[in-house]
């Protein structure tokens, strides 16, 4: 059996929104992945003092949308993680699972 082949797909999505999604499904389509993980960030230093949503109204949009969509997850990830959300520590943590 192949390993699986996944795209991440992350960002503060506040809110997400068409184009999100329409990215990840050609990432999908262009890439032959089997998958499409959606990670919204917990806490964006680039967005410090900006009007973003809590992560947890974010995630649940973004669980709404992806809902019914195949080969599309959500992870909470940076969600649950403390302090800001880094790519690299996220990156870190799903190759260790």
């Amino acid at each position: 059996m192949s390993p699986e082949r996944l795209g991440i797909l992350g960002g503060t999505f506040n809110p997400i929104h068409n184009q999100h999604l329409l990215l990840g499904k050609c990432a999908l389509n262009q890439l032959s992945l089997d998958k499409l993980l959606l990670i919204p960030s917990g806490i964006s230093y680039l967005k410090e003092g900006m009007n973003v949503l809590p992560a947890d109204i974010r995630y649940a949009m973004c669980a709404l949308a992806v809902n019914d969509m195949e080969h599309f997850e959500i992870s909470d990830i940076e969600v649950k993680r403390k302090g800001n959300s880094y790519t690299c520590d996220t990156l870190r943590e799903l190759s260790a699972i």
